[in-house]
This record gives C-alpha cells, structure tokens and sequence, in this order.
C-alpha cells in the first residue's frame, strides 16, 4: 500500500507491503526490513534493518503524533490516491506555520519555556513534561509565533491536551 506520509520537513512516498509474513518498506525509493515486536496502547516497539525502535504514537489517522526518543513530532499519513486528491482539489491545510503543541502521553507539566509572542524555530524547546518518571522536552514542530500557553507548571494534563497555540499565518 503506498501512503504519503507528511512531516516538517517535506513529503515522503512510503511503500508498504506484507506478504508471506514478511513486511517490507519502502521510503523515498529506499528499501527497508520492518518487524513489529509490540504494540501495547500508544506505546509501539519495532525494528528497522535490524535496528530496534521504541515509539509512542498519539492522535488518530491522518494527524499523528510520534515520540521516537527524540520528542514529539506531528506527521501526516494517508494513503497516496488521497493525498494527491487532497491537493488537486485544493483541500490543503488552511493554516500554515507551526502546529498546536498537545500533550503526547498524560503528565505533569513541570516547566513552560516560552511565552506569548516568542519567535521560534523548529526545534524550539517549549515545554517540559514528567510522564512515567521521565522528563519530557517538547519542540516546536515548525518557525513561527507562540499565541498562548494552555498549562502552567504543575499542571497535570491528559494526552491530547493542547499546550501551545501558534498565531496562524496567512496562507500565500
């Protein structure tokens, strides 16, 4: 099945295919061996060529959220034919800029490391979450302006909260 999976940095054509057992990948052209080891809630743990990959994964399709170890990113997958309609039709995205930073997992927000009307760029720190005894650096997905803030330190807050608001950007 092919989906078009869409990230801060661009779009990628993903490939994926199960036969006989075997589960294969396909990204950007590159092949790749996929095994499936757990998946227990949002929590999913897998390999890639081998190499193993614990992820947490919030949101339902085709807006996704994924924690991989190196703080939460915001993706788009949907399948390739809908995608390409999606964009012949014009149906894009009408807001541009920065996505709403919402709570990956529950926890307790202990730091807030922005304020209203700071500039960032992806990659910003924003804010520190505790959830399941680790601490948690949530970053900005994209460059843009922080609206508000939704959570002060020693907030706790339930998975999918949003935490940060972005001021829209007009579309060009």
């Amino acid at each position: 099945m092919k989906f078009t999976v869409t990230l801060p940095d661009g779009e990628h054509v993903v490939n994926f295919d199960e036969a006989y057992g075997k589960r294969t990948l396909e990204v950007d052209g590159e092949a790749h061996v996929l095994t499936l080891l757990r998946v227990e809630g949002g929590r999913v743990r897998f390999t890639v060529d081998h190499q193993p990959v614990d992820a947490l994964i919030a949101g339902d399709l085709p807006e996704l959220l994924v924690d991989a170890g190196d703080g939460p990113v915001a993706l788009r997958v949907e399948e390739s034919r809908f995608a390409d309609v999606r964009k012949i039709s014009g149906l894009v995205t009408a807001r541009r800029g920065v996505p709403d930073l919402k709570a990956p997992m529950p926890g307790l927000v202990t730091r807030v490391l922005v304020k209203p009307g700071d500039r960032v760029d992806a990659g910003t720190p924003l804010v520190v979450m505790e959830a399941m005894k680790m601490e948690n650096e949530l970053r900005s997905q994209g460059k843009g302006t922080v609206d508000r803030i939704h959570a002060e330190p020693g907030a706790a807050v339930e998975q999918g909260v949003i935490l940060v608001t972005f001021i829209a950007e007009a579309s060009s």
